[in-house]
């Protein structure tokens, strides 16, 4: 079996992806991203993508814009970020954000173990994101009303 590997990912195949899994355009707290805004790194096992984490950079700071690891359990999202936090640090980068829905408990948990801190609660700013993409549900997992934003930073 192909243990798998990393490759930057296409911009063609970020955009498929995020079709597939999200929509476009993805919608942050201040801004929202297309495909051709971001860099990323692919997860591949053969000739599979199993997982993907994107980012945007703006001096001296990055943005992580997606995470998805399409194959649970196997530490796939947490080798991605891995690879994209030792990336960005070696290009400058000091300050790392992440941004994830009020639903999402195991993000959440995902990123405090990394060191990652939560540092803005964005009330509300689902209703954005609704504006974008009417199609985005007012329940997210769990049954909890999807209304705002956390948002993690971590200094590299």
């Amino acid at each position: 079996m192909d243990e798998g590997h990393l490759e930057p990912a296409p911009t063609s195949l970020i955009e498929r992806l995020w079709e597939e899994y999200w929509g476009l355009p993805i919608v942050s707290v201040d801004r929202e991203y297309l495909p051709s805004d971001v860099e990323g790194l692919l997860w591949r096992e053969g000739r599979e993508a199993i997982g993907l984490v994107t980012w945007a950079v703006a001096g001296d700071q990055a943005e992580i814009v997606s995470l998805d690891a399409f194959v649970r359990g196997r530490r796939i999202g947490a080798r991605l970020m891995e690879a994209a936090e030792a990336g960005l640090r070696s290009r400058g980068v000091r300050r790392l954000r992440v941004v994830t829905t009020n639903d999402n408990v195991r993000a959440l948990g995902f990123y405090v173990r990394r060191g990652y801190r939560l540092v803005r609660l964005h009330l509300d700013a689902m209703n954005r994101v609704r504006a974008l993409k009417p199609a985005v549900s007012s329940v997210g997992a769990d049954g909890v009303p999807l209304r705002d934003m956390w948002e993690l930073e971590k200094d590299l």
